[in-house]
């Protein structure tokens, strides 16, 4: 199974020490909720989100299906957006529940959008050109409901959504539409015949929402990709929301290397998207299923192992991104994340810890792929040589913290021992 594992440290945030936490009650952050059930029952209310235009030019109303845990009473949760697949042609929102029911069972809120898919019985069968025409719309959609909850957040608070904590993601092409929210933008290479579909749809924000809806931001935390593609793998670069994929290699649908998707239009499909988000240092998992088709691997036994892993990664790393924290009334909190080790990977030459200025001392941890303490050191100076050689080959998350301030945090680096 190949898994890319840049700068992943979601699924081991689970054994860190308890500093790494927001522990405010209005979160609800306790290393439980988020990542296991904690709710047994879930509600589901429907609302109009979004006005917007027809692909044949009517006024419509967009609706979604919002799923939230049962007797919950934390004030600020995480929100995860979902969109079903169908491409672009076919489906409705219905087809997300067994997920956002899954995720609100978490403690999440979880969301399933209507978007505008192509209407074959009145515009006939789609080409290339049409299809991108609806995922740009569906794309504009799945912003205007990112812009929902921060508009409800910001006033009547009906759902109870962190705004800083707001997800998406989706199947197929409810997956595509979720990559595009979320990495196509004015800085990346268009071609021009997207250029024009992107113009004639409102720009990147799309039309979708009210005149309200619309001063707020789209803008997610992270992807959850599940059998999805890009029509560009490079316009994931730097600075890159976190992305974790789940993709078969077997997929005739949407290719998990790349090629013509629904036999409609090309498409990069998952394996291309993380060798981009790579070197761009964007963090980033993918489970590779092989053998796995579009839709078997999310319901037939023998793949059971590769969608719980999943499962398992994703909501480790919305926990985590929900629920980690600075300190910001530290006026150095900016530079947290100005340190490193090196050279990285390594074999029997010395690791180098390189501290953030003016930070004398750091105590190390060192975990293994299953979370468990590989090693500790303590009082490392800046510099100084890590005594790893003893490490069997592998993956490698290294966590330091400062023993003058163990409330501070930083971020979690990988390494990899040769």
């Amino acid at each position: 199974m190949q898994k890319s594992f840049l700068r992943l440290f979601a699924s081991l945030l689970c054994c860190f020490p308890a500093f790494l936490f927001a522990q405010a009650l209005d979160l609800g952050c306790d290393g439980v909720r988020y990542k296991q059930d904690v709710f047994s029952a879930v509600k589901k209310t429907t609302v109009d989100y979004a006005p917007t235009v027809s692909h044949t030019g009517l006024g419509i109303v967009l609706k979604m299906d919002i799923y939230e845990p049962e007797g919950d009473n934390v004030a600020a949760r995480p929100a995860i957006i979902l969109a079903h697949g169908g491409s672009f042609i076919f489906g409705d929102k219905s087809m997300m529940q067994s997920w956002c029911e899954l995720l609100a069972k978490k403690g999440y809120v979880t969301a399933s959008i209507q978007y505008r898919i192509y209407p074959v019985f009145t515009l006939g069968f789609p080409d290339s050109v049409d299809i991108f025409d609806s995922a740009v719309k569906a794309v504009g959609d799945m912003k205007a409901a990112v812009r929902f909850f921060r508009e409800d957040a910001a006033t009547a608070n009906v759902f109870r959504v962190d705004p800083n904590n707001i997800f998406i993601g989706g199947y197929s092409a409810g997956a595509v539409t979720a990559l595009h929210a979320a990495y196509l933008d004015a800085n990346d290479v268009i071609p021009p015949f997207m250029n024009t579909i992107l113009n004639n749809n409102g720009g990147f924000e799309g039309v979708s929402g009210t005149a309200s809806n619309k001063t707020y931001s789209s803008s997610a935390k992270a992807v959850a990709n599940m059998s999805g593609g890009l029509y560009r793998a490079f316009w994931i670069n730097a600075p890159g929301v976190p992305l974790v994929s789940i993709h078969g290699t077997a997929d005739e649908t949407v290719p998990y290397v790349s090629g013509i998707a629904a036999d409609i239009a090309y498409l990069e499909g998952s394996s291309l998207l993380h060798q981009s988000a790579e070197p761009a240092g964007i963090w980033n998992y993918l489970e590779t299923v092989p053998g796995g088709g579009h839709s078997d691997i999310y319901d037939e036994a023998q793949f059971a192992t590769y969608l719980n892993t999943f499962i398992t990664v994703a909501t480790d790393l919305l926990e985590s991104l929900s629920c980690a924290t600075t300190d910001a009334s530290d006026p150095s909190a900016g530079d947290a994340g100005n340190w490193n080790l090196g050279p990285n990977p390594f074999a029997s030459e010395a690791l180098r810890l390189y501290l953030p200025e003016g930070m004398a001392l750091a105590d190390v941890n060192v975990y293994d792929i299953s979370g468990k303490t590989a090693v500790r050191f303590n009082a490392v100076q800046d510099g100084e040589a890590l005594a790893l050689n003893k490490l069997s080959a592998g993956v490698y998350w290294v966590q330091i913290v400062d023993p003058s301030r163990p409330e501070k945090t930083f971020p979690i680096r990988q390494v990899v021992r040769q």
